[in-house]
């Protein structure tokens, strides 16, 4: 019984100090995410039925798949708050829905731009036909949401112009959900992001040449010697700015690393070395891991026999 107390005893101290060793780790990846709630900039559906009907100021945005009433919705979100170069951890599209129909609905990228309060069936955008993510919609008055954050990741990337998202079904049934029109309830885009660390490096190269010329002139049984010298300095000023973001998961040991440096540089020995970069972020772990390594010997040496 004793033995059992102590063994017990024991575990609870060194999970202690594991997490009192890991707990600076998630404190620093937390506080490095910053997380934004947007609100659409426009929103509208259009009807099939009514190909030449604007619905932009309506409150709410339908979606329907049947052949002849096919219903699209399409919202958009400014995303210039988000500064270029950031890592987007997650992107969730929200809409609250009012009808609850239990249909599946797909988001898709916008490959055109459009305007609310003059889109219409007959000349709405084009579409990606890759679906960014499909749901089936929630019972009525309570929220849905998709998965939009490879959609989003690309926007501030620069890979595609942001022309918003465009929700559609196959199905032959109806379902709607409030629009930025309606009085709460807003259409919302959550985004966690983490901002790219900047680093700017100068390097200033001089190079410094002196010429001498000497020139000997003799006449008259005279000899003249002039001498010049010439000194020519120059310097080269060039200037590196590093983004550098590093997005550590603990729980699953995951360590993902981007860099990218502008514009690439190499002189010399100062070629650019990712590994030993890569290196330097993880010491800090390897360090941790081999604290609790050691504690885990004392540990079972203390144990030994008891």
């Amino acid at each position: 019984m004793i033995r059992n107390v102590k063994r017990i005893t024991y575990g609870l101290i060194f999970a202690w100090l594991i997490l009192a060793l890991i707990s600076p780790f998630l404190l620093s990846v937390k506080a490095g995410s910053t997380t934004v709630t947007l609100t659409p900039i426009a929103d509208a559906f259009t009807d099939k039925a009514a190909p030449n009907t604007n619905y932009g100021s309506d409150n709410y945005l339908s979606v329907y798949g049947s052949a002849s009433y096919e219903n699209r919705a399409y919202l958009k979100f400014d995303l210039s708050g988000i500064p270029s170069g950031s890592i987007i951890l997650s992107a969730k599209l929200k809409l609250f829905d009012i009808y609850g129909s239990q249909i599946n609905i797909c988001v898709h990228r916008v490959t055109g731009d459009w305007n609310e309060t003059d889109i219409t069936w007959n000349n709405q955008p084009g579409y990606d036909a890759d679906s960014i993510d499909c749901e089936t919609s929630w019972e009525s008055n309570t929220w849905g949401e998709w998965n939009v954050t490879s959609l989003v990741q690309g926007w501030v990337d620069g890979d595609y112009p942001n022309y918003g998202f465009v929700l559609i079904t196959d199905a032959e049934n109806v379902d709607k959900f409030r629009s930025k029109e309606y009085d709460g309830d807003d259409p919302q885009l959550i985004i966690e992001y983490v901002e790219p660390n900047t680093v700017t490096q100068t390097i200033t190269e001089t190079q410094t040449v002196t010429e001498t010329i000497t020139e000997t002139t003799t006449v008259a049984n005279t000899t003249i010697t002039e001498t010049q010298t010439e000194t020519i300095t120059t310097t080269q000023t060039i200037n590196n700015t590093v983004y550098s973001t590093v997005t550590t998961t603990i729980a699953n040991t995951t360590y993902t690393v981007y860099e990218t440096i502008s514009p690439a540089y190499d002189y010399g020995n100062q070629t650019a070395n990712y590994y030993t970069d890569l290196t330097n972020q993880l010491m800090p772990l390897i360090m941790v891991i081999g604290v609790i390594c050691t504690m885990l010997s004392l540990l079972l040496s203390a144990t030994k026999g008891r």
